[in-house]
């Protein structure tokens, strides 16, 4: 998925999303990324997947809680995500 496709798209929400939080050092739970996207769970459960199969991103089990599962960008995730906001330009 090119970066123009994921403008526009729930996928931008989740991947700056994750983005961030990779920067802040936090991990974002599955649940989260629904609820700060403000669109229907199955609509980004069904971008997760997708995003997944792209390579940008992967889910993993929490060691302590096995019904929760995180979400991280892959390193092509990262490269990405570092591609796009330089296209953009520094933000003041």
């Amino acid at each position: 998925m090119g970066p123009r496709r994921i403008f526009g798209e729930p996928a931008w929400d989740i991947l700056l999303d994750l983005y961030i939080a990779s920067k802040r050092g936090m991990e974002i739970q599955v649940s989260s990324v629904c609820i700060e996207a403000g669109v229907p769970s199955t609509t980004i459960l069904r971008w997760i997947a997708r995003l997944e199969k792209e390579g940008l991103l992967y889910r993993k089990a929490d060691r302590g809680d096995a019904r929760r599962r995180f979400v991280r960008l892959t390193d092509e995730g990262h490269a990405v995500m570092r591609r796009v906001l330089r296209a953009i330009g520094p933000i003041s």
